[in-house]
């Protein structure tokens, strides 16, 4: 090789290494930055399940869904930070604002879909009341499911499910332990009052 073939040589495999470098960091920054926020995206999954009133959560989605078809907001996914509300965010129900999730995105037609979670996509979907063909499941894949009905028209979808079908039958008896409890707990309060 020439001395001039060597230098170009070596810039061109400096560049490489420097950007090889570069694009391994990064990723590995991705990598630590998402295993951090990990748990916590992990653990507000049974406080969206099982610690929420969903009836509650249906109706703040459908005030988003109000909110799009009066042009108060606009459709679009919108990240919320919590710490540093932005107008956007405080047109937003304090319920969906307490569960932290990473984007709400609302639709034209008034479909909201609330994004907990980049690593394992799980979150709920909330049809507004004026929707008409709701599909008997919407998170219907192959021969499996991967969302649940929570209460008419509000699904849980958990990529997760796709993975171990059988996470849906822990959720879904789950969530009538949790019913059941609630009916329980209605009883006990109406027999205090009578």
């Amino acid at each position: 090789m020439k001395g001039r073939d060597k230098r170009i040589f070596i810039i061109a495999l400096s560049v490489i290494l420097v950007c090889g470098i570069a694009m391994v960091a990064y990723f590995g920054y991705c990598v630590v930055w998402a295993m951090r926020d990990l748990d916590k995206m992990e653990a507000r999954r049974p406080v969206l399940l099982y610690e929420t009133d969903h009836r509650e959560l249906l109706g703040a989605c459908r005030e988003l869904s109000r909110q799009v078809a009066t042009g108060r907001l606009k459709p679009g996914s919108y990240q919320l930070n919590i710490s540093k509300p932005d107008s956007h965010t405080r047109q937003f129900p304090q319920l969906i604002l307490d569960l932290h999730p990473l984007l709400v995105e609302v639709k034209e037609n008034g479909l909201v879909n609330i994004v907990m979670s980049p690593v394992v996509m799980y979150g709920v979907v909330a049809y507004p009341e004026d929707i008409e063909n709701i599909p008997t499941n919407p998170f219907k894949y192959r021969d499996g499911f991967w969302g649940i009905e929570l209460i008419e028209n509000l699904w849980y979808y958990d990529e997760d499910f796709q993975n171990h079908p059988e996470h849906i039958k822990d959720v879904e008896e789950l969530l009538k332990k949790r019913k059941a409890e609630g009916q329980r707990q209605g009883l006990e309060n109406l027999e205090s009052i009578i």
